[in-house]
Order: C-alpha cells, then structure tokens, then sequence
C-alpha cells in the first residue's frame, strides 16, 4: 500500500471517529435538553393542580365568611380565603416565569432563567408558609362550626388568642433570623441547598441538567 492510500485511510478513519463523537455528543446534549423539559413540565403540572385545589378552596371559604357567621368563625375564614388568593396569585406567577423559559435559549440563559424562577419559588414558599403559624388556627374553627355548629370563638377565647400571639411571635422571631442569616452568609452552600429545598426537586434536578450541559455547549 503506497504512502497517499494510508494517508487517505488515515483521515477517512479520523473523521468517521470524529463523525461518531459529534453524533454522541449531541445525543447526549438532546438528552440532557429533554430532561430539562421534563422537570419544568412537572413543576407546571404541580403548579397547576395547586391552582385548582386553592382556587376550590378560596371559594369555600368565600362562602363561608358571606353568610356572616360568628365573628371567629367569619375572621377564620376570611384569612384563609385571603390566602388562598395569596397562593394563587403565586402560582400563576411561577407559571409565567416558566414559560419565559425557552428551550431556544441558551444554556447560560436557560440557567439564569432558571436561577431566578427557583429563587422566586423558594422566596414565595417561604413567605406562604410563614401564615401557618397562626393560620392553623383557622382550621379548627372552622371544622368545628361546619361538623358540629359550634363556636370556638365563644368557647375557647383566650386559647385562640394566646395561640395567635405565640404564633406571631414565632412568625416574627424566624422572619428576623432568616433575614441575619441571609445577610450573614449569602454566598453559603447551605443557602442553595435551602433554596432548593424551598422550590422542590424539580427545579433542582432541571438545574443539575443544565449544569451538566453548561460545560459543554457553546454559550
């Protein structure tokens, strides 16, 4: 075999490898994409079956404080029918800010979408779940006047009132050491581990996909 037909041999060989690799390397790219997709569809759908349930909620509660009943019963029900406004107006934020995010864009852009859209969920989530330490209060009233026509608010005063005090304290008392906390350690692992944890696993593991990606697709 002369030396021309093993060079030619050579680079045939050379670039059906390098045909092979591009191939590789994309499907392995298409694949991360697909799961990113994924996650960000079943954040859509857990965002959207939230938006129906608080919505069927905020209408019971709504019906409840129209008939005027007993003040506690009415205050309790008001409050959960103003929060569940809260949740839905977050819900349909979240929804909003996820479809701004494009498979289109760039994997730099696709991560910083992504970055704030689990920011804001973490930052909503918490703010959602502080309420809870007095609105719990409103569950009981409620359910006792429903199941048995019986007013808590009569019956048990100073325990819904000194409930509602320890709750808003406490509400205060973790609002004041999230605040030094963030200020004191913004750039903490265990920050992105709790913003994570804030806006769910699928955010994270769309955001694990990205990475993945980020150091090897062009930005």
């Amino acid at each position: 075999m002369q030396p021309d037909d093993l060079k030619q041999l050579w680079n045939s060989t050379s670039q059906h490898a390098d045909t092979q690799e591009t191939f590789a390397l994309e499907a392995w790219r298409s694949h991360r994409h697909r799961a990113v997709q994924r996650q960000l569809g079943l954040f859509s759908l857990w965002q959207g079956l939230q938006l129906v349930a608080w919505l069927a909620l905020a209408v019971y509660c709504g019906s409840q404080w129209w008939q005027q009943p007993p003040l506690a019963v009415m205050l309790s029900a008001m409050a959960l029918h103003a929060y569940c406004i809260a949740v839905i107006i977050a819900s349909i934020t979240r929804l909003h800010r996820r479809r701004q995010l494009e498979p289109t864009h760039t994997v730099v852009e696709q991560s910083q979408q992504l970055a704030a859209l689990a920011r804001h969920t973490a930052l909503t989530e918490l703010l959602l779940g502080l309420p809870w330490c007095w609105l719990w209060l409103a569950v009981p009233v409620l359910v006792a006047w429903q199941a048995w026509g019986v007013d808590l608010g009569a019956l048990a005063a100073p325990w819904l009132l000194a409930s509602l005090a320890a709750g808003a304290l406490a509400m205060l008392a973790a609002v004041l050491l999230a605040r030094r906390w963030v200020q004191h350690a913004p750039a903490s692992p265990w920050l992105q581990r709790a913003i994570d944890a804030l806006s769910g696993r699928r955010l994270a593991r769309a955001r694990a996909e990205l990475d993945a990606l980020s150091g090897w697709t062009p930005t």
